[in-house]
């Protein structure tokens, strides 16, 4: 303990001397919040598997919950705003299409991220939400790499508009400029001496990558967290490097990176993982079926099934859908789980090979009116030609209003509309005139409509009040969760949740609730 204190004291003085802040197990220097005796936890892209890429509301969201530390991308757009965005396309993360540093700030702005609806924020909107405080870290990664547009004349006017940016609205000592890029962070370095920065790897520490970092005049390191050694990361801070290890996506991982004497951990779910960390475990699996654990109407993929049978075997686990409870039941193979199907509106139980329904609602609904108001819809935004049915009125109340009729063809279907921007084109206004309903923007062509009150979020919250549950014993998982999405309640009223970009990735993104 005599000796880590004394190499401690070490780190503390050549750091000072370098002009660096010490961000350590307990987070910044001058933080004044209460953090777990380990790796300051850092929100990935502002909690990207619990709300969404580099999304405003998740830094909020962190912030609320009290996650301190955070990273985030910047980039620079063609009128030469910076702005907050990770790939180099926003065709990943968002509705639109094209490369960020072509594309306008008022252009980026007009596309909407795809887990969230809320607009690609600049990065003023971002640091603004950590405007002044002194109990935050914020590793603001440059994604500036040399190319024809980040000329080195472009990049110098980068790296200043940056680091006044942050001087705007950060206090001292509570972030750093990161990158992969050593000529980013070499014309950060000449355009702010006093800057703290920080060298990215993918790979794991050892002397190449400290002695880059060294030359560089960095304050700090991030590297592959499993790849990294306890000697290499003792090295980093004999060094003056302060060290961060990613990804971190379960407690094990942190606990690994703890024993490594890590000073930070990156993780996609920040929220889960603090939680997990100090003791609050999750009681409840909530989750949606289709796009969430498989394709829509399709059996579920082994790999998830498995995954399915191991949170099962350590929380109790619920289907939240919007589809009927037998429907469900049958497409998961009759896996026996409890199902609340219909937003709300029924409830089965399954175990032991048995089947039931414990809760079944059957509304009525102004059919004329329905019919009325769709074929408005249909002949102002060109929806007059459908196969099968205009309408679809199911027993328990619910509507739907297919614009491709009830019986299109599969292939018709999937073409019609995969980013949903003909249905949120009209999603507002479809709103307006179903007022006193719940509007979902449904499977590949459709609007659903349900009573007011039927949601996943309320339908999910009243079945754990049932079974003597708490909303803070329950994680919901799901895919839609975008204003009009399936699960957009959940996300709007504040349920903690992981989100699924794609099914065939559940596995691995539900890792954390397994570890």
């Amino acid at each position: 303990m005599k000796a880590n204190k004394t190499i401690l004291a070490a780190v503390v003085a050549i750091m000072a001397l370098s002009g660096c802040a010490l961000f350590n197990a307990k987070g910044p220097a001058n933080a004044t919040a209460k953090t777990a005796d380990g790796p300051l936890v850092i929100a990935h892209r502002g909690s990207r598997g619990e709300y969404d890429d580099n999304a405003l509301g998740g830094f909020k969201l962190c912030l609320d919950k009290g996650i301190r530390g955070f990273e985030t991308d910047i980039r620079f757009t063609k009128d030469h705003k910076l702005v907050i965005m990770h790939d180099p396309r926003v065709n990943r993360t968002t509705d639109g299409k094209g490369i960020v540093e072509e594309m306008t700030l008022d252009e980026l702005r007009a596309c909407r991220l795809q887990a969230c609806s809320e607009p690609v924020p600049a990065l003023e909107d971002v640091l603004s939400v950590f405007a002044g405080r002194k109990d935050v870290f914020v590793e603001l990664e440059m994604k500036a790499y040399p190319s024809g547009f980040y000329t080195p004349e472009v990049l110098e006017e980068y790296c200043r508009e940056l680091d006044a940016m942050a001087k705007k609205f950060m206090a001292e000592g509570t972030y750093a400029f990161t990158c992969f890029d050593t000529n980013t962070l070499a014309t950060m370095r000449r355009v702010a001496p006093k800057a703290h920065t920080g060298f990215i790897t993918d790979k794991g520490l050892d002397a190449k990558f400290i002695n880059i970092a060294k030359s560089l005049g960095c304050c700090s390191i991030a590297a592959n967290g499993h790849a990294s050694p306890k000697e290499w990361v003792a090295k980093a801070h004999e060094e003056g490097l302060s060290v961060c290890l990613w990804m971190c996506q379960n407690k094990a991982d942190w606990d690994e990176y703890k024993a490594k004497g890590a000073d930070r951990a990156t993780s996609d779910y920040p929220i889960l993982l603090t939680g997990a960390i100090e003791g609050r475990r999750k009681k409840v699996v909530a989750m949606d079926l289709d796009a969430t654990l498989c394709q829509h109407r399709s059996p579920i993929p082994e790999k998830n099934l498995a995954a399915l049978k191991k949170l099962d075997a350590k929380y109790k686990c619920v289907m939240i859908g919007a589809g009927n409870a037998p429907r469900i039941y049958k497409q998961m193979g009759n896996y026996p789980i409890d199902i609340v199907g219909n937003y709300g509106m029924q409830v089965a139980e399954g175990a032991n090979g048995e089947f039931r329904i414990v809760k079944a609602l059957t509304n009525e609904v102004d059919r004329a009116f329905f019919r009325e108001k769709t074929d408005m819809l249909r002949a102002k935004y060109g929806y007059t030609e459908y196969e099968g049915e205009p309408l679809e009125f199911h027993a328990s109340g619910m509507v739907t209003f297919g614009l491709l009729g009830t019986a299109p063809s599969a292939e018709h279907k999937v073409a019609f509309d995969p980013d949903r921007k003909k249905r949120r084109a009209m999603y507002k206004e479809v709103c307006d005139i179903f007022k006193d309903f719940s509007v979902y923007i449904g499977g590949s062509t459709s609007f659903d409509f349900a009573g007011k009150e039927y949601n996943k979020y309320d339908a999910t919250l009243a079945w754990a009040k049932d079974h003597g549950y708490e909303e803070k014993d329950v994680i919901f998982i799901g895919d839609d969760f975008a204003d009009g999405g399936g699960d957009s309640h959940v996300r709007i009223k504040g349920m903690d949740h992981i989100v699924i970009t794609d099914y065939k990735n559940f596995a691995n993104a539900v890792s954390v609730l397994l570890k």
